[in-house]
């Protein structure tokens, strides 16, 4: 059995899924509101036999317990694999001696940081020496249900109060200095880095604590924050301070507050306004950016009002826009998420608070006035225009307005959305006195229409190797006892062996498509929601991902960029697919498959018999996946009619598309065999 299968054997979907959003039994399933989109009656199943799910509203989307986490939590495969693991007490062995090494020195690290929080948490609630401190947080305006919530604590003024604890419970003197919990001297000397300190825990999205950020307590005390040095578990540059606990507050308002402070997140938090995180005093990065666009589609900076406020605000923007070029959230085909941002409805905008006031000031102060501020951020396009042109006079001669309309221009045009480009370019014309044929001349000239393409901006992927090709890997007993999930192997070893063959394959889809266009949303081109397994559809990503960057090779690129989680499924799936698929074909739908086997086996090698093999492949993989969402469309049909309670909604017309496209889709499939047999 493979993790995968071990995995999902050992946890139950249900468990899983009522902790997102409360499920009602519904005959031998359960039904719910989605978790994903707003909706008043319920249109979210879950399947407890197939340990499956899905979305038959405004999502029509499903997929089992790895796709539920990734989607809920935005996390990526690997990511959803350690914690699924985790929770199911199945080890993800490491396939080296220094991987297993460094797992377990991150472990131990992890486990120590969360000590220190504890730690300095109880140390602030509970110690006599630090009442002190307590009346400075009550000031501040915090209560205790905060205190315990965001593990803010105090580090006493104590040259060996971590050092000492942490010794005693049998941590290393190396350890401490690796946390940043401590600090060696140019004598040689250790001791506790954080000394008299307002204790500030900050955490990943999972809630593991990576560091702290400390305060000083004392008016000579510098510098006035101080964090954890930068390691292999702490990136302030990757992190944004609470978004663990503003992640699901994100996701159903879809809109992030983006903040300067700890404190401007504790207090929104405290007041109720819990869709709050920040970029902890630094420039905003591409990466915190990215993490945010998978839970949200409206971004809002708030930060600070005056002039540095102002100059952070306007490198924030330009980092907002570099970092939608760069990287794609997981899961979408684009080159780039600005390329994107039409479809995302990413829609960013500037919040300017009252003169000298930052967050945590205007809400310990007008906490109800904070929903109509927001309500009131405006749109980047205003507020980047009216910042970048507010020092020209009225009378600028045209040398000083094109110098801003160039400053800008890229900004206003670093979108796929021609709409919204053009209506940037005629907002800035009308604020310039520029004609606007003659900004689109410079935007043309300056190879601005479209974005850069995802390949030019990719950093080397993590864990990237040379190594084995990729398409030759030794071979690995798999699970391989489920036929849909033999006919998906064999589909994605032949797309391993020639990536390009997928865009053939989608051509086919699209001409018969054409041939009957109420069923042309069923044959939409081959994509991961063809594929059962998270493994698969996480392989099937690289592979278009593969394809639609200009930097390497296809093959080249999916050797160097297969994350170590998913190399087993390609040592599973890639050897030999023939005789995988051979030994199930027995058990597959057409009876047909048989002889198209042999005839594949006398003309093994052939470039076009190959090709049309894909063909039968990808149709029947669709007729799969249709007839699978056919059934699943009458059960809910069945559940509407009986249910008293709720009037759940059917879209016939999605059901009348999948009929039409399996009739399509079985014609095809069948001329295709007829085809070869006459040859």
């Amino acid at each position: 059995m493979s993790v995968i299968d071990d995995i999902k054997a050992r946890l139950d979907i249900v468990d899983i899924v009522s902790a997102y959003t409360p499920l009602k039994k519904a005959g031998r399933n359960y039904k719910a509101l989605c978790p994903f989109h707003g909706e008043k009656t319920p249109s979210f199943v879950v399947f407890p036999d197939r340990q499956s799910w899905r979305c038959f509203g405004a999502c029509n989307e499903g997929g089992d317990i790895f796709g539920f986490v990734m989607k809920a939590e935005g996390w990526d495969f690997p990511e959803t694999l350690r914690v699924l693991a985790e929770r199911a007490g199945v080890e993800l062995r490491p396939q080296t001696p220094e991987e297993n090494i460094r797992h377990n020195t991150e472990e131990r690290l992890l486990a120590l940081l969360d000590g220190a929080a504890q730690l300095f948490t109880q140390h602030l609630l509970e110690s006599p020496d630090a009442e002190a401190v307590r009346a400075y947080v009550t000031r501040r305006g915090l209560n205790e249900t905060t205190i315990r919530q965001f593990n803010i604590g105090y580090a006493p003024d104590s040259w060996h109060f971590a050092l000492n604890h942490f010794r005693l419970e049998g941590y290393r003197e190396e350890e401490l200095l690796e946390a940043g919990l401590a600090i060696r001297n140019e004598t040689g000397r250790v001791y506790d880095r954080f000394r008299h300190r307002l204790m500030i825990p900050i955490r990943d999205g999972r809630g593991r604590t990576l560091g702290f950020g400390a305060r000083a307590l004392a008016d000579d005390q510098q510098p006035k924050y101080l964090n954890s040095p930068q390691g292999p578990l702490f990136n302030k540059s990757n992190l944004l301070y609470g978004l663990d606990l503003a992640r699901r507050a994100i996701r159903e308002s879809e809109t992030v507050v983006i903040v300067e402070g700890y404190m401007d997140v504790i207090q929104a938090h405290q007041a109720g306004y819990t869709n709050v995180v920040a970029q902890m005093g630094t420039a905003l990065t591409p990466t915190q950016v990215q993490q945010v666009a998978k839970y949200a589609n409206r971004l809002i900076l708030a930060l600070d009002s005056d002039a540095a406020g102002v100059n952070a605000t306007m490198r924030g923007l330009k980092v907002t826009r570099d970092s939608l070029v760069e990287a794609e959230p997981e899961g979408l085909d684009a080159r780039g998420m600005m390329s994107q941002a039409g479809k995302l409805q990413l829609d960013i905008r500037v919040l300017q608070l009252p003169s000298g006031k930052d967050p945590d000031e205007f809400i310990r102060a007008n906490p109800e006035q904070w929903p109509e501020v927001v309500n009131q951020a405006r749109p980047l396009v205003d507020y980047v225009i009216e910042i970048g042109t507010r020092h020209l006079p009225p009378n600028a001669d045209i040398y000083a307005r094109e110098r801003v309309a160039r400053d800008l221009l890229p900004l206003l045009t670093a979108t796929e959305s021609d709409l919204q480009r053009n209506d940037n370019i005629q907002r800035l014309a009308v604020r310039l006195h520029i004609p606007e044929r003659d900004l689109l001349n410079w935007v043309h000239a300056a190879g601005g229409k479209k974005s850069a393409p995802l390949s030019a901006h990719r950093p080397q992927p993590k864990g990237a190797g040379k190594g084995s090709n990729a398409i030759g890997m030794p071979r690995r007993n798999g699970h391989l006892n489920q036929p849909g999930a033999a006919l998906e192997r064999y589909c994605l070893s032949m797309l391993l062996q020639a990536p390009d063959r997928l865009f053939q394959a989608n051509r086919k889809l699209r001409e018969l498509a054409a041939q009957e266009e109420r069923a042309s949303a069923a044959l939409l081109p081959l994509n991961q929601e063809d594929f059962s397994r998270e493994d698969y559809r996480a392989l099937f990503r690289l592979i278009n991902e593969a394809l639609n960057q200009d930097e390497y090779e296809p093959n080249e690129f999916i050797e160097e960029c297969v994350p170590q989680e998913l190399k087993g499924t390609v040592e599973e799936i890639q050897p030999h697919p023939l005789e995988i698929f051979r030994q199930k074909a027995s058990n597959l739908h057409l009876a047909e498959l048989q002889s198209v086997m042999k005839d594949l086996s006398r003309f093994n090698g052939e470039a076009e018999l190959q090709s049309v093999e894909l063909f039968r492949c990808v149709f029947e993989l669709r007729q799969q996946r249709l007839k699978r969402e056919m059934s699943d469309f009458y059960f809910f049909e069945r559940e509407a009619q009986l249910d008293s309670e709720d009037t759940l909604v059917v879209d016939y017309s999605i059901i009348k598309a999948h009929s039409l496209a399996i009739h399509l889709l079985e014609r095809a499939h069948h001329e295709l065999v007829h085809q070869r047999q006459e040859n």
